[in-house]
């Protein structure tokens, strides 16, 4: 897993988590689109919007893409750093001045500056790449371990963003864990995801083991947000139709909660008011 990954599946849990706590509420839903892995959880569901738009692409891949051509052209790593990193600080300025959080402007760029401090550190270009390669492994193993025990990684992912549980997490969890079809289909998804992830060091770790830097980034950059933006798009195929199912259960389910407690509010009423034919000489009568 890349920095694509990290900052789409960072940015995708706010987007859709407050999409849906939205129109869960009877309000719109939020006017951004959410992105990363969130995204497949969009009856909306967009390509471009899952990768961020053209400035998730422009902050995803120009800088492993700055490195990669500086580095072959100058062979200078000390170089080569610098005006990566340079690049990764007018970035992060560049979203404090649009308003973003401390947090957000960070955030968005900690995967590249560990690449980076990776390859200063070791002197070695391949380094750079290092990072990436270990995070795969370590996504692969949470999801393959995820599935072993019959929670899906990518369905717990998405259902979290999607409703957030403040309370009652057992609830929540058999809401969605519960729902046959839908845990067949994030039980899929997430072996997509496997796939990606393992295919990504299958083709990268023999080139850094060989130390071919040029093959190495190149393999990185075509399994990088291409990659995750075909797998994201496979995903819905996948979930689309089961989500929005299980979504119209949910809206059906919380329509016959709210009728019932209406209901008996108006019985409760009913039950405490004095019968009007009900009069005092009546009343009197009986006791005679």
């Amino acid at each position: 897993m890349d920095a694509t990954d990290l900052r789409d599946a960072h940015a995708g849990a706010g987007d859709g988590a407050a999409a849906d706590s939205r129109q869960a509420a009877g309000g719109p839903a939020a006017s951004r689109a959410a992105t990363g892995i969130a995204s497949i959880a969009s009856d909306d569901f967009s390509v471009v919007d899952s990768i961020g738009g053209i400035r998730g692409v422009v902050e995803s891949v120009v800088p492993s893409l700055l490195f990669l051509l500086l580095f072959l052209i100058t062979k200078d790593l000390m170089l080569t750093v610098e005006i990566s990193l340079g690049l990764c600080v007018a970035e992060m300025v560049v979203r404090l001045v649009q308003r973003q959080t401390v947090i957000g402007a960070i955030s968005g760029s900690v995967m590249v500056l560990v690449c980076l401090f990776a390859a200063y550190k070791s002197g070695d270009a391949r380094n750079y790449y290092l990072p990436g390669c270990i995070l795969n492994a370590v996504f692969a193993v949470a999801l393959l371990v995820s599935q072993c025990v019959r929670v899906p990684g990518i369905g717990l992912f998405v259902e979290f963003v999607r409703t957030m549980p403040m309370s009652d997490y057992r609830r929540w969890y058999h809401g969605w864990h519960d729902d046959a079809r839908l845990l067949r289909a994030y039980t899929t998804v997430t072996w997509v995801w496997i796939a990606l992830l393992v295919v990504r060091d299958s083709f990268q770790i023999p080139l850094y083991l060989v130390n071919n830097v040029t093959w190495l980034g190149a393999i990185a950059l075509a399994l990088g947000v291409p990659g995750f933006a075909l797998t994201c798009w496979v995903s819905y195929l996948i979930i689309g139709t089961p989500l929005h199912e299980h979504r119209l259960a949910e809206a059906a389910a919380r329509t016959t909660s709210d009728g019932d407690g209406k209901d008996d509010g108006d019985e409760g009423t009913t039950g405490g008011a004095p019968d009007p034919d009900v009069t005092d000489t009546d009343h009197k009568g009986a006791g005679d």
